[in-house]
């Protein structure tokens, strides 16, 4: 079984709006229901977990969507890794020995060959995310301002979702992470703590997480230009 675990916890209202910036439209459809529907639309994805904030599940009940894949709602904990395992653990429920697809809410254009890649990577590899290439050079600076050196950009990817594994290891990942107090900042950070490397595929520069006003005129013309592709 390969589940898409949609993370959609977050209470963001960085874009000045009075709901949560999942909720907010882009190209006439709320974000979330925009990812929802790339995941739901892949064949070899065969169900959908969301992890939704307790406050906002009846609204998203409301806006009366239904995938054509079963679809199971799950509540979140106070920050995105407790709602990942909360939605792991549903996940889990549902086939011990899935394939998991860990996915922001807030990234709407994730692409049919991205999430395809994904699972296929994984079967391969036990674990995979997308990344794509840096483009500018990046420095490290010091408490003082001053650049302190460059690093070699050939040597580093940015890190975007889905991130792949099988369901019961990423959920054991959680679950002994939490016993050593390791911080970590993503899925594969558990991972490579007690499993090993990730398989790092290309994913895509329009595949951005929405987090910023400016963002949300970027996918808005992304969604528009393939509209304008697919009607050629």
């Amino acid at each position: 079984m390969v589940i898409g675990l949609i993370v959609s916890g977050g209470k963001g209202l960085r874009m000045g709006s009075e709901v949560p910036k999942q909720f907010l439209p882009v190209h006439g459809v709320p974000i979330l229901l925009q990812t929802l529907m790339a995941f739901d639309e892949v064949e070899t994805v065969d169900a959908l977990v969301l992890v939704l904030g307790r406050d906002f599940i009846e609204y998203f009940k409301g806006l009366g969507y239904t995938p054509v894949k079963p679809l199971y709602i799950v509540e979140a904990g106070e920050e995105r890794f407790s709602s990942v395992q909360n939605g792991l653990k549903k996940a889990y429920e549902l086939d011990p020995e899935s394939v998991v697809l860990i996915h922001d809410g807030v990234r709407p254009l994730v692409s049919r060959r991205i999430i395809e890649d994904g699972i296929t990577y994984t079967r391969r590899h036990r674990a995979a995310a997308c990344s794509v290439a840096l483009k500018d050079t990046v420095k490290s600076v010091g408490c003082d301002g001053f650049s302190t050196g460059t690093l070699e950009r050939e040597k580093y990817r940015l890190i975007q979702t889905p991130q792949c594994f099988f369901t019961k290891e990423i959920l054991s990942g959680h679950e002994r992470i939490q016993e050593i107090e390791k911080q970590v900042t993503d899925d594969t950070a558990v991972y490579e703590a007690f499993f090993g490397s990730v398989y790092l595929y290309e994913g895509s520069y329009e595949n951005l997480k929405v987090t910023t006003p400016e963002d949300l005129l970027l996918a808005e013309a992304i969604l528009t230009n393939r509209a304008i592709e697919n009607c050629k």
